[in-house]
């Protein structure tokens, strides 16, 4: 089941998304700017590879040849994980562009034609790790830990790097945790209502047989 069948999952995220955009608001206006360097400064080089684990990518070839090869040996519910797996990652990739291609072209249009001013641009990478974060704790228990600790690591790491700023990097897992949690949701949904209508199709069709005198 989906983390979103239940209500108290559903109120949770609500509750989160609303109270982590005044936090984006402030990170973004008083601290993205010193935070980035003193992570520049500080970040050891060597962990800054670990920024590769959130390659949309990587996941995507991944899970797509995951996806072929359950189907080759018909196994149709691993399959099926991995194809879920491709369109959670691919979901949360394009929402962290439709994101940033509406705040460009707002800022654009409230600067009269010019970029007056910097933008809140969700990082891809914290999105597509947070994606996987939250596909592996309903599919992939074994690698829920592993998957966990990696994504502090890739956001630390993409500010390390002075790819995005933190406020991009908790923007873009922000997106990834909501396209994760959504994503299955809707396939629950779908599956469920089809097995209804069907249910319903059947037994609306069958006819008994007359009881012989």
């Amino acid at each position: 089941m989906p983390l979103l069948e239940s209500w108290w999952w559903r109120a949770f995220a609500a509750g989160v998304s609303i109270g982590l955009v005044p936090l984006l608001i402030v990170l973004w206006h008083f601290i993205d700017v010193p935070f980035g360097a003193w992570m520049e400064a500080h970040w050891p080089a060597l962990l800054t590879g670990f920024s590769i684990l959130g390659a949309p990518e990587f996941w995507l070839v991944g899970s797509g040849a995951a996806f072929l090869l359950m189907a080759a040996q018909r196994e149709r519910e691993r399959a099926q994980e991995a194809f879920v797996l491709f369109v959670t990652i691919g979901a949360s990739v394009l929402a962290c562009g439709f994101c940033d291609a509406f705040a460009e072209g707002a800022v654009w249009i409230a600067a009269g034609g010019a970029d007056a001013w910097e933008h809140l641009s969700p990082n891809p990478r914290a999105a597509t790790i947070a994606a996987a974060t939250i596909w592996t704790w309903t599919a992939a228990p074994r690698w829920r830990r592993r998957v966990a600790i990696a994504l502090p690591l890739v956001l630390a790491a993409e500010v390390a790097v002075g790819v995005a700023f933190l406020a991009d990097a908790l923007a873009g897992a922000w997106l990834g945790v909501l396209v994760g949690l959504v994503v299955p949701w809707i396939r629950w949904r779908g599956r469920d209502r089809w097995t209804h209508r069907r249910r319903w199709s059947i037994s609306s069709t069958t006819v008994e047989s007359p009881e012989r005198a």
